[in-house]
C-alpha cells in the first residue's frame, strides 16, 4: 500500500503511548516502537502511526499531517482547534487540582472579596487555557506563570500561590507538603479526526474507532 493510502494517527510518545499500544492490540492493531523510528506502519489495517510529542497531537490533526489523533482531553483543550471528537478510551483518566501550601487557602476563600484579598492570586501552570477558563468563570482575578516541569516547586520558591497540575496519586505532593486544595476537573483518553480529512475518509476512521470503542 502507497503511503498516502494509509489513515495517518498520531500518538504521544512515552507512558500514553504504551497503554494506547497494550490496549489496541488487544483489538487486533499493531503498533511498534521500532528503535528511533517515528511512526510504525501497520500494513494488514492499513493505518500508520505517528510518534509524537503529547502536546503536538492537536498540531499534527490540525494541520492534516494525521487524520487521526489519540491524546489527553486537557492536551486536545489546551490546543483550542476544532475536531471531531469519536470516543473515549477506558484509561488514562487523571485529576486536575488546584494544589499548594494549606496555610494559603484562606487567599481562594476569599478571592474577589472587599477587602485586603482583592488581588491577583498567582498559579503557575502548563494548562493555561484551561486554568484561565476555570477562574474566570469563577471571577477570581489571577495571574498565570507558565511552567512545563517541576511546577510543584513554583509555591515552595514563592514563584506562586498555587499551582494547577495533573495529579495521580499526590504523593509528590505529599513529599513536599503541598495539598490537594480542590479538584477541578478530569482528563480522559480522547481519539479525534480532523473534519476535513473525517468527510474524505469516513469509513475507515470509523472502523477504526468502532475496534476500539467496541467492547
Amino acid at each position: 500500500m502507497d503511503n498516502n493510502n494509509y489513515i495517518n494517527i498520531a500518538i504521544p510518545k512515552g507512558r500514553l503511548q504504551n497503554q494506547i499500544s497494550e490496549f489496541v492490540a488487544n483489538k487486533g492493531v499493531v503498533i511498534k516502537e521500532e528503535s528511533r523510528k517515528l511512526d510504525y506502519i501497520d500494513p494488514p489495517n492499513g493505518y500508520r502511526f505517528l510518534f509524537v510529542k503529547n502536546s503536538d497531537v492537536p498540531v499534527y490533526v490540525n494541520y492534516g499531517v494525521a487524520h487521526m489523533g489519540i491524546s489527553g482531553s486537557d492536551v486536545i483543550y489546551e490546543g483550542d482547534f476544532e475536531f471531531m471528537r469519536l470516543g473515549t478510551l477506558p484509561f488514562g483518566s487523571t485529576r486536575i487540582c488546584i494544589a499548594g501550601y494549606d496555610s494559603k487557602r484562606f487567599l481562594l476563600d476569599n478571592a474577589g472579596k472587599d477587602g485586603n484579598f482583592i488581588k491577583d492570586i498567582r498559579i503557575a501552570t502548563k494548562f493555561i487555557k484551561f486554568t484561565k477558563d476555570f477562574f474566570v468563570n469563577k471571577g477570581i482575578p489571577i495571574e498565570i506563570i507558565k511552567l512545563t516541569g517541576s511546577v510543584e516547586l513554583a509555591p515552595i520558591l514563592q514563584l506562586s500561590d498555587f499551582i494547577v497540575d495533573l495529579v495521580e496519586t499526590g504523593t509528590t505532593l505529599k513529599e513536599n507538603n503541598l495539598s490537594v486544595i480542590e479538584e477541578i476537573g478530569k482528563t480522559q483518553v480522547e481519539i479525534i479526526a480532523n473534519p476535513s480529512l473525517y468527510k474524505l475518509n469516513y469509513k475507515r476512521i470509523d472502523e477504526f474507532v468502532k475496534k476500539l470503542t467496541t467492547q
